[in-house]
């Protein structure tokens, strides 16, 4: 079986490796000690060293931190391997692995399109975006995707990837935020329209701070879509109140 190393146990990574598990023997390592979660799971805790020493390695850190996780796994990569992503926004991270991954390293960035929540009922033909930047792996890791996980493969640049997404994630979640610190109620007289923004508050509105900052200030695009839509609410609000 192949040996695959886990950088970042959070939420996703726990949610996602049971997923990896048939496929992999992995050793799992953060920079906090959940040792015991990852015995649960019926994998291994590792030191930084080891885990990022396997033939298959995914980083599953905030971008805010993935800089400062490369210059200290640099000299630690197994050469030939495969180094992947799974951040929220592309451009800036394949720079940074393309920066400072060694050059006999593969490198492909990718982007699940579910989560916990989206996810909480399986992950079969849920979206994927793969983004090939250097490496000769690419096909095998798409069939993998595709062939044993189900999930649907969307080959992307990480400029597509970014610009598409400032609308379909950075927006998305700057509503959902936005709706659960109101803590819009549930109302027996909710029309459907109104479910989908409760369904918005229950689906993205619980997400931690740093996802919500690598997807609102990592993506380059970002911020122009967050100023064009609240020009447009205030826009709304003139007409309602002239």
């Amino acid at each position: 079986m192949k040996e695959l190393g886990f950088i970042g146990f959070g939420s996703f990574g726990k949610f996602i490796i049971p997923y990896l598990k048939p496929y992999f023997d992995i050793t799992v390592f953060d920079v906090k000690d959940f040792s015991t979660e990852a015995k649960a799971l019926g994998v291994k805790w590792g030191a930084l060293e080891e885990v990022s020493g396997k033939e298959f390695l995914a980083l599953a850190v905030p971008v805010q931190y993935l800089e400062d996780l490369l210059i200290q796994i640099k000299d630690f990569v197994r050469p030939k391997s495969l180094v992947f992503d799974l951040s929220s926004v592309k451009v800036k991270p394949v720079e940074l692995m393309i920066k400072y991954l060694p050059e006999n390293v593969d490198i492909i960035g990718t982007h699940p399109l579910f989560g916990p929540q989206s996810g909480k009922n399986g992950i079969a033909d849920l979206n994927i975006v793969v983004c090939p930047v250097r490496t000769k792996k690419n096909g095998n890791l798409i069939r993998f995707f595709g062939q044993e996980l189900k999930l649907n493969v969307l080959e992307r640049t990480p400029l597509v990837h970014d610009q598409q997404m400032a609308y379909v994630q950075a927006l998305t979640h700057f509503i959902g935020r936005a709706v659960n610190q109101m803590d819009i109620p549930d109302v027996e007289q909710k029309t459907p329209a109104y479910q989908f923004l409760l369904n918005i508050k229950g689906n993205l509105g619980q997400d931690s701070m740093d996802l919500f900052y690598t997807i609102e200030r990592e993506n380059p695009f970002a911020k122009a879509v967050r100023d064009q839509f609240i020009e447009e609410l205030y826009k709304l609000k003139d007409k309602i109140e002239c």
